[in-house]
């Protein structure tokens, strides 16, 4: 039998986890703050889009050691950002402004050095196009059973900031394993 591949199931996880809870918490952010806050968000994380692909096309090979680390801190600033949402449930525009600027600044990097570990676990163009294909049907699969829980869930916007961010650590678990394993090959 063949051994389950890990970043699908990281996939698979981060997804039950994410569509879960995506749809409270978005409903609750969108009824809390305006159409310019979310379009000054949009702006803001496509200049990090920009900026870190750029650097990470560039300095790849002193970033990437760092892989692991940035997953920890992705894992510390989401316990952070969920702490501050349990003791300020009031106060949604700060929130979104918080988790801003984790995705711009942690989750963008995390997203660039992904590409190069997934170069290196699948390294010739069948295996990519293998993984790209297997990892959209399994993202698929997981938004089916994590939607499907979100109907029955009704819990408020505190406890599914949690669930999210569990969803989160689970993934960085498994990608910081990968890394780690990818190091030692």
């Amino acid at each position: 039998m063949k051994k389950p591949d890990a970043m699908l199931m990281a996939t698979f996880f981060a997804d039950c986890f994410y569509s879960a809870t995506y749809p409270y918490i978005y409903k609750e952010i969108m009824s809390g703050i305006s159409g310019e806050t979310v379009a000054t968000q949009q702006i803001v994380n496509c200049i990090s889009v920009i900026l870190f692909s750029a650097l990470w096309n560039r300095f790849s090979d002193r970033l990437f050691p760092f892989y692991a680390v940035l997953c920890v801190l992705e894992c510390l600033a989401g316990l952070c950002t969920s702490l501050y949402a349990t003791f300020h449930p009031e106060n949604i525009l700060m929130y979104y402004v918080l988790d801003t600027i984790l995705f711009c600044l942690i989750t963008r990097n995390i997203i660039c050095g992904g590409v190069r570990l997934r170069a290196m676990c699948y390294p010739t163009e069948q295996q990519r196009e293998h993984f790209d294909n297997s990892n959209n049907a399994v993202s698929a699969a997981a938004t089916i059973i994590g939607s499907a829980a979100a109907l029955f869930l009704h819990l408020d916007f505190v406890h599914m900031i949690w669930l999210a961010t569990l969803g989160n650590m689970i993934d960085n678990v498994f990608y910081i394993n990968i890394f780690l394993k990818s190091r030692k090959d």
